[in-house]
Protein backbone atom coordinates (compact mmCIF):
# COMPACT_ATOMS: atom_id res chain seq x y z
CA UNK A 1 0.00 0.00 0.00
CA UNK A 2 1.37 3.38 -1.04
CA UNK A 3 0.29 6.86 0.00
CA UNK A 4 -0.44 9.10 -2.96
CA UNK A 5 -1.02 12.84 -3.28
CA UNK A 6 -2.47 14.27 -6.49
CA UNK A 7 -2.10 18.04 -6.98
CA UNK A 8 -4.36 19.39 -9.71
CA UNK A 9 -3.75 22.54 -11.71
CA UNK A 10 -5.25 25.93 -12.37
CA UNK A 11 -8.99 25.90 -13.13
CA UNK A 12 -9.34 22.19 -12.40
CA UNK A 13 -12.42 21.19 -10.43
CA UNK A 14 -11.75 17.45 -10.58
CA UNK A 15 -14.24 16.69 -13.39
CA UNK A 16 -15.52 13.23 -14.16
CA UNK A 17 -13.34 11.46 -16.68
CA UNK A 18 -10.17 13.44 -15.92
CA UNK A 19 -7.11 11.20 -15.64
CA UNK A 20 -6.46 12.56 -12.13
CA UNK A 21 -9.85 11.42 -10.93
CA UNK A 22 -9.59 8.05 -12.68
CA UNK A 23 -6.10 7.62 -11.20
CA UNK A 24 -7.40 8.34 -7.70
CA UNK A 25 -10.29 5.88 -8.12
CA UNK A 26 -8.10 3.11 -9.57
CA UNK A 27 -5.46 3.45 -6.86
CA UNK A 28 -8.05 3.44 -4.06
CA UNK A 29 -9.49 0.21 -5.52
CA UNK A 30 -5.97 -1.26 -5.34
CA UNK A 31 -5.80 -0.38 -1.64
CA UNK A 32 -3.58 2.70 -1.78
CA UNK A 33 -4.29 5.72 0.42
CA UNK A 34 -5.02 8.61 -1.96
CA UNK A 35 -5.38 12.32 -1.24
CA UNK A 36 -6.89 14.26 -4.14
CA UNK A 37 -8.08 17.53 -2.59
CA UNK A 38 -10.07 20.20 -4.33
CA UNK A 39 -7.84 23.22 -3.94
CA UNK A 40 -9.52 26.58 -3.25
CA UNK A 41 -10.23 29.45 -5.61
CA UNK A 42 -9.11 27.40 -8.58
CA UNK A 43 -9.92 30.11 -11.15
CA UNK A 44 -7.68 32.64 -9.37
CA UNK A 45 -5.63 30.62 -6.90
CA UNK A 46 -3.27 31.90 -4.23
CA UNK A 47 -0.24 29.91 -3.22
CA UNK A 48 -0.78 30.41 0.53
CA UNK A 49 -4.27 28.88 0.40
CA UNK A 50 -3.13 25.95 -1.71
CA UNK A 51 -0.17 25.26 0.58
CA UNK A 52 -2.42 25.37 3.65
CA UNK A 53 -4.67 22.64 2.22
CA UNK A 54 -1.77 20.54 0.97
CA UNK A 55 0.08 20.76 4.30
CA UNK A 56 -2.91 19.10 6.00
CA UNK A 57 -3.14 16.44 3.27
CA UNK A 58 0.59 15.69 3.56
CA UNK A 59 0.32 15.49 7.35
CA UNK A 60 -2.58 13.04 7.05
CA UNK A 61 -0.65 10.92 4.55
CA UNK A 62 2.32 10.95 6.92
CA UNK A 63 0.06 9.70 9.72
CA UNK A 64 -1.47 7.00 7.47
CA UNK A 65 1.44 4.63 7.98
CA UNK A 66 3.95 2.81 5.86
CA UNK A 67 4.45 2.53 2.12
CA UNK A 68 5.94 4.91 -0.35
CA UNK A 69 4.84 8.54 -0.51
CA UNK A 70 4.15 9.22 -4.19
CA UNK A 71 3.19 12.65 -5.52
CA UNK A 72 1.62 13.64 -8.83
CA UNK A 73 1.45 17.24 -9.97
CA UNK A 74 -0.15 18.56 -13.14
CA UNK A 75 0.37 21.99 -14.71
CA UNK A 76 0.24 24.60 -11.92
CA UNK A 77 0.27 21.68 -9.50
CA UNK A 78 3.88 21.05 -10.56
CA UNK A 79 4.92 24.56 -9.57
CA UNK A 80 2.96 24.06 -6.36
CA UNK A 81 5.03 20.97 -5.57
CA UNK A 82 8.25 22.89 -6.18
CA UNK A 83 7.01 25.53 -3.72
CA UNK A 84 6.15 22.77 -1.21
CA UNK A 85 9.69 21.44 -1.57
CA UNK A 86 11.04 24.81 -0.37
CA UNK A 87 8.38 25.54 2.24
CA UNK A 88 9.36 23.32 5.14
CA UNK A 89 5.91 21.67 5.34
CA UNK A 90 7.13 18.24 4.22
CA UNK A 91 7.62 15.87 7.16
CA UNK A 92 9.14 13.15 4.99
CA UNK A 93 10.93 12.83 1.70
CA UNK A 94 8.69 11.59 -1.09
CA UNK A 95 9.76 8.29 -2.63
CA UNK A 96 8.72 9.33 -6.13
CA UNK A 97 7.26 12.40 -7.78
CA UNK A 98 5.80 12.73 -11.27
CA UNK A 99 5.33 16.24 -12.63
CA UNK A 100 3.07 16.13 -15.70
CA UNK A 101 2.85 19.04 -18.16
CA UNK A 102 4.41 21.57 -15.80
CA UNK A 103 3.44 25.12 -16.66
CA UNK A 104 6.15 27.58 -17.65
CA UNK A 105 6.37 30.03 -14.71
CA UNK A 106 6.67 32.89 -17.17
CA UNK A 107 3.09 32.18 -18.32
CA UNK A 108 1.69 32.41 -14.80
CA UNK A 109 1.62 36.20 -14.48
CA UNK A 110 -2.03 36.16 -13.36
CA UNK A 111 -0.98 34.14 -10.31
CA UNK A 112 2.38 35.75 -9.52
CA UNK A 113 2.93 34.05 -6.17
CA UNK A 114 3.26 30.71 -8.00
CA UNK A 115 6.04 32.01 -10.25
CA UNK A 116 9.64 31.06 -9.56
CA UNK A 117 13.08 31.15 -11.13
CA UNK A 118 13.71 27.54 -12.15
CA UNK A 119 17.38 28.35 -12.76
CA UNK A 120 17.91 29.35 -9.12
CA UNK A 121 20.17 26.83 -7.33
CA UNK A 122 17.84 26.79 -4.31
CA UNK A 123 14.95 25.52 -6.46
CA UNK A 124 17.02 22.67 -7.88
CA UNK A 125 18.42 21.74 -4.45
CA UNK A 126 14.97 21.72 -2.84
CA UNK A 127 13.45 19.63 -5.64
CA UNK A 128 16.14 16.98 -5.23
CA UNK A 129 15.89 17.01 -1.44
CA UNK A 130 12.08 16.69 -1.40
CA UNK A 131 12.00 13.42 -3.35
CA UNK A 132 14.27 10.44 -3.89
CA UNK A 133 13.19 10.42 -7.53
CA UNK A 134 11.39 12.99 -9.68
CA UNK A 135 10.23 12.38 -13.25
CA UNK A 136 9.04 15.09 -15.63
CA UNK A 137 6.43 14.07 -18.21
CA UNK A 138 5.52 16.36 -21.05
CA UNK A 139 4.52 16.71 -24.66
CA UNK A 140 6.00 18.22 -27.77
CA UNK A 141 2.74 20.18 -28.28
CA UNK A 142 2.03 21.81 -24.91
CA UNK A 143 0.91 25.47 -25.14
CA UNK A 144 1.97 25.94 -21.50
CA UNK A 145 5.54 24.92 -22.37
CA UNK A 146 6.40 26.96 -25.47
CA UNK A 147 10.18 26.51 -24.93
CA UNK A 148 9.78 22.79 -24.33
CA UNK A 149 10.04 20.55 -21.29
CA UNK A 150 13.77 20.00 -21.51
CA UNK A 151 14.76 23.66 -21.76
CA UNK A 152 12.22 24.94 -19.24
CA UNK A 153 12.41 22.27 -16.54
CA UNK A 154 14.67 19.28 -17.16
CA UNK A 155 17.92 21.16 -17.80
CA UNK A 156 17.73 23.77 -15.03
CA UNK A 157 16.50 21.26 -12.45
CA UNK A 158 18.68 18.39 -13.69
CA UNK A 159 15.74 15.97 -13.81
CA UNK A 160 14.93 13.08 -16.15
CA UNK A 161 12.00 13.47 -18.49
CA UNK A 162 9.70 11.54 -20.80
CA UNK A 163 8.08 13.13 -23.85
CA UNK A 164 4.81 11.73 -25.15
CA UNK A 165 4.23 12.92 -28.70
CA UNK A 166 1.07 14.89 -29.41
CA UNK A 167 -0.23 14.82 -25.81
CA UNK A 168 -0.78 18.57 -25.58
CA UNK A 169 -1.35 19.65 -21.99
CA UNK A 170 -2.67 16.22 -20.92
CA UNK A 171 -6.17 17.68 -20.57
CA UNK A 172 -9.60 16.05 -20.85
CA UNK A 173 -10.32 18.07 -24.00
CA UNK A 174 -7.26 16.46 -25.59
CA UNK A 175 -8.46 12.97 -24.76
CA UNK A 176 -6.51 12.44 -21.55
CA UNK A 177 -9.14 10.50 -19.70
CA UNK A 178 -8.11 6.91 -18.83
CA UNK A 179 -4.32 6.71 -18.63
CA UNK A 180 -3.24 3.21 -17.67
CA UNK A 181 0.47 4.00 -17.88
CA UNK A 182 0.30 6.45 -15.00
CA UNK A 183 -1.71 3.99 -12.88
CA UNK A 184 0.87 1.28 -13.61
CA UNK A 185 3.71 3.65 -12.65
CA UNK A 186 2.59 3.67 -9.01
CA UNK A 187 3.41 -0.05 -8.80
CA UNK A 188 6.26 -0.13 -11.35
CA UNK A 189 8.38 2.97 -12.02
CA UNK A 190 9.81 1.37 -15.18
CA UNK A 191 6.41 1.06 -16.88
CA UNK A 192 5.60 2.45 -20.33
CA UNK A 193 3.84 5.74 -19.64
CA UNK A 194 2.42 5.97 -23.16
CA UNK A 195 0.03 3.09 -22.46
CA UNK A 196 -3.54 4.38 -22.52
Amino acid sequence: MNRVLIIHGWGNERPEGHWHRLLATALRKEGHVVAYPQLPDTELPTLAKWLAVLKVELDLLNEAGDGELIVFGHSLGCLTWLHISQSGILKETASRVMLVAPADPELCGEVPDFQMDLAAPVVKAAAHKASKSTLLVGSDLDPWLPKGLEATYASPLDLPFVLIQGAGHFAVEEGWTPWQGVINWVNDASTDLSVR
